[in-house]
């Protein structure tokens, strides 16, 4: 599935020689720092999250991650990455990602990752505030 033409967050990089190997190809590591700047930047774009966690105590936490790798990025290389919600649940929310060569429909990597609301006193799922989740479906996909 493309995120490409649908409700989505663009956040663009340019890949830095201290995220490449010796055949200047990007570590796997590194593509969920992508996912998370994104999706970080995402939530910036919503809601101030430090306000949140202040009056809520509650903070999310990533407990999946699945990365599916298409082609490598390379140094130098400037990407775009996309950002979606695909499912928003009580407590859960699950994202979709790709990212793409900047310019180009040439699939670099895809992701689905998930992330729970959690109460930080207790270490369990908190439900998600419903104002919280119609900021969110400003990126739901259909």
């Amino acid at each position: 599935m493309s995120l490409k033409g649908k409700k989505t967050y663009i956040s663009k990089l340019k890949i830095r020689y201290s995220e490449v190997d010796r055949q200047n190809i990007v570590y796997n590591s590194h593509y969920l720092t992508y996912y998370d700047i994104s999706l970080s930047e995402m939530l910036d774009s919503l809601f101030h999250q430090e306000e949140y966690i202040k009056e809520t105590n509650n903070e999310f936490h990533t407990v999946a991650a699945q990365l599916n790798f298409k082609n490598p990025a390379r140094l130098n290389d400037k990407i775009s990455i996309y950002t979606a919600i695909k499912k928003i649940g009580n407590s859960s929310i699950t994202f979709a990602q790709e990212i793409y060569r900047d310019g180009s429909d040439e699939l670099i990597n895809e992701a689905e990752i998930i992330w729970v609301n959690t109460n930080q006193d207790e270490m369990k799922p908190a439900s998600i505030p419903e104002d919280l989740k119609n900021k969110f479906s400003k990126y739901l996909l259909n």
